[in-house]
Parts: structure tokens; sequence; C-alpha cells
């Protein structure tokens, strides 16, 4: 016959433990406390969890600068400030047109805007700039104006 033995953990009020203790368990332990006798969660070896990317979003190619980004960028904008030249021009584009490229435009120029503030903070050079042309802003405008600002 084998003796039982009480669960050897110990309660969040920090009295031991006075379960029955599983039996087979090592360390002794109940239920409650880690003490089954089947292992919990997922087989040695599962793949299930493992991360695979496909909800990340878009990476640029190793190698690639934001220079050459913000450079892409902007040719795309020239290049669609040139299409839409050419359609007021000639007056070919309907309204719905017309607003679906302006919208393109104010997007891509949202954008060459946010990885130019980017480009500016990675060089740490983002409030000394930014100090440097508002003060140079406000001596345009205080001269402009005759009086100081």
């Amino acid at each position: 016959m084998t003796k039982s033995t009480r669960c050897t953990a110990t309660c969040r009020n920090g009295a031991a433990c006075r379960a029955w203790a599983v039996r087979g368990s090592d360390p002794p332990r109940c239920v409650h406390h880690g003490g089954s006798t089947s292992r919990t969660g997922a087989p040695r070896g599962n793949t299930n969890a493992v991360k695979h990317g496909f909800y990340a979003g878009p990476q640029p190619p190793d190698g690639v600068s934001i220079d050459a980004i913000i450079e892409n960028l902007y040719e795309r904008q020239l290049r669609l400030d040139a299409v839409i030249d050419e359609i007021l021009v000639a007056n070919q584009a309907s309204l719905v047109e017309l607003t679906h490229l302006l919208q393109l435009h104010g997007q891509n120029a949202s954008r060459l805007g946010r990885l130019l503030r980017d480009r500016r903070a990675l060089s740490g050079d983002a409030a000394d700039g930014i100090s440097d042309a508002i003060a140079k802003a406000l001596d345009e405008l205080g001269s402009e104006w005759g009086g100081d600002l």
C-alpha cells in the first residue's frame, strides 16, 4: 500500500495547501497546483504558433535607403502632376476621374511629406531645422511689416 500525500504548494494567502496530491506527481501537487497526470498545452514540436509575417506590412528590400524611396516617390509625383496638367489643358477627363487623380496627388504628397519628416528625424536634425526655419520666417515677416516679432 502506498501512503497518500498532501500537496506541497502554498496558497495565495501564504498557508500550505491541504488538498490531496495527485498520485505520481513530483513534487507532490494537487490538481489545482499543477499536479495533473496529463500534460497541458501544445505538444512538443508544434509549429502552429510560429510567426509567419503574413499580416506584416510591406517591407522595403534590403539595401534600399529612405533617400531612394523619397526620390522614387518624388518622380512619381512629378509624373502625376504632368498627367493632371495634360488632362486639364485638353479638358478630356470627367469630374469623377479628375477627382480621383487629385485624391491620388494629395495622398502621394502626404506620403512624401511624412517620408521627408522621418528622414529629418532619423538624421537628428529635426528640432534644430524646424526652429531655424521658424526663426527665419519670423525675421522675414518682421522685416516686411517693419516690426520686431
